[in-house]
């Protein structure tokens, strides 16, 4: 029974970010200046392309790739003063080297989720970000695991059967627990950590409680940051001087 008036605003299979395996599946829009780029050969780099969803406003296309030390990003429609400070009107386009990143975030909520990578360039900290569909994940797992220096194929759980996570964590609180898997990105194991939580009501239902929390884990590479609060899920990594 079709729902009369109602809009389905999850995103169409059309909408989904792709992987880019050679020149010729490059959008026309960045073909040219990913040619003019790209001197190696086109398969040591992956590429990403993400195109604009039409149920979300702030959606945007973009393209990016990394390979060899490298991440090349173009975005459509840059935030305003964008164009004066990448030189190219209606077009982000960034080039840097993984080294340059300094922290990692990540965020899902329902629907969406996103990496932001912050990194020192030439007009101090700035910031780059990926938002993607949460069922694409096979995509950008690979890119965070890299840009983290890892092994694009890391898997944090099969990291955390050498070193358990602390069953105390394990009772403190579930979430927390599953969630700290991201720690091993940074480390090989971890016993101490802080965790911290708070409880809200909903002013117009006071009986309904959201727990709100927070984990901070210090791991061999950096500092693992972990919140949680609703359906909203951050991660946070901070990584250390001459670690990536």
């Amino acid at each position: 029974m079709l729902n009369v008036g109602r809009t389905d605003n999850r995103p169409t299979i059309s909408e989904w970010p792709v992987r880019i395996w050679n020149m010729e599946e490059l959008p026309p829009q960045y073909e040219a200046q990913i040619r003019a780029w790209i001197r190696e050969d086109f398969g040591s780099y992956d590429f990403v392309y993400a195109p604009k969803r039409s149920t979300n406003a702030e959606s945007f296309d973009y393209l990016f790739g990394y390979g060899n030390d490298r991440i090349i990003y173009i975005r459509e429609q840059p935030e305003r003063g964008e164009k004066n400070l990448y030189g190219e009107c209606g077009r982000q386009t960034v080039q840097l080297r993984r080294q340059q990143v300094k922290k990692v975030l990540t965020m899902r909520e329902l629907l969406n989720a996103r990496i932001t990578l912050q990194f020192d360039g030439q007009n101090g900290r700035q910031e780059l970000q990926f938002p993607y569909i949460p069922s694409v994940y096979y995509l950008y797992d690979p890119f965070l695991n890299w840009v983290l220096g890892l092994n694009k194929e890391f898997i944090p759980f099969a990291a955390e059967q050498a070193s358990p996570r602390p069953e105390k964590l394990y009772h403190e609180s579930l979430a927390m627990f599953n969630y700290s898997l991201g720690a091993y990105r940074l480390g090989s194991g971890f016993s101490e950590y802080r965790y911290e939580s708070v409880q809200h009501r909903c002013r117009w239902m006071p009986w309904k409680k959201t727990l709100e929390e927070w984990l901070d884990i210090r791991m061999e590479r950096g500092t693992f940051e972990l919140h949680s609060f609703g359906y909203l899920t951050e991660c946070g990594y901070q990584l250390l001087a001459n670690t990536n």
